[in-house]
């Protein structure tokens, strides 16, 4: 994998992972009611999910790619209009609230916890469409799968912990500041306007 492909990656999993959605409500739900302890078990549960989603994404379609100019195009649009897609929704809400499709009241049992917040990751549509859309598309089919993989999976699950543990911290520590709704109203802005960029940048990619 070339440098300046993985780099392009790294800043698309930068923002995606940053970005509010149903896991950060999780995480922070968990971080109020029952502490960073078992917020933790939680924020595991969500990132194997989600490097789950990664490696059937990965394996399934990569190999596809290598004999299909058709299916290249099909993901690399669908990944484009996709990023594009979510900027304008982001742009377009400004609604200083986190959204809460999916998200169910944390149970107390470390198990549980984790499986919880394993089914929100795989059961996202939005999470699935965009694993399924990025990750093969930075995978190099003539060259070894499993190093690429490992790299790409281990990025993104690296990230989504960081900031998943990010924002459980803040919240565990002040709860107040999330419900900021300039402060809400200017991040989805400036990452809705990035995502924007981002996807036309990738409609443009060559092969």
């Amino acid at each position: 994998m070339a440098l300046t492909d993985y780099l392009t990656f790294l800043l698309i999993a930068l923002i995606a992972t940053a970005t509010p959605g149903p896991a950060v409500l999780l995480a922070v739900t968990n971080a109020l009611t029952l502490g960073m302890r078992r917020t933790l078990i939680a924020i595991l549960g969500n990132v194997t999910g989600i490097v789950l989603l990664a490696a059937l994404s990965s394996i399934g379609l990569g190999a596809l790619l290598h004999t299909s100019e058709t299916v290249f195009q099909l993901v690399k649009w669908t990944g484009g209009l996709y990023l594009i897609y979510l900027g304008v929704r982001l742009w377009r809400s400004g609604l200083g609230r986190f959204p809460a499709e999916g998200v169910a009241v944390a149970s107390r049992s470390p198990v549980n916890l984790f499986f919880q917040a394993f089914t929100v990751a795989v059961s996202n549509p939005k999470a699935i469409a965009f694993c399924t859309a990025l990750f093969p598309q930075f995978v190099e089919p003539t060259a070894a799968m499993l190093p690429q993989f490992a790299l790409l999976a281990a990025t993104f699950g690296l990230l989504s912990f960081t900031f998943l543990f990010g924002y459980a911290f803040l919240a565990s520590r002040s709860g107040g500041w999330l419900q900021n709704t300039d402060w809400s109203g200017r991040f989805n802005r400036i990452t809705g306007g990035l995502f924007v960029g981002l996807g036309s940048l990738l409609l443009t990619a060559e092969r």
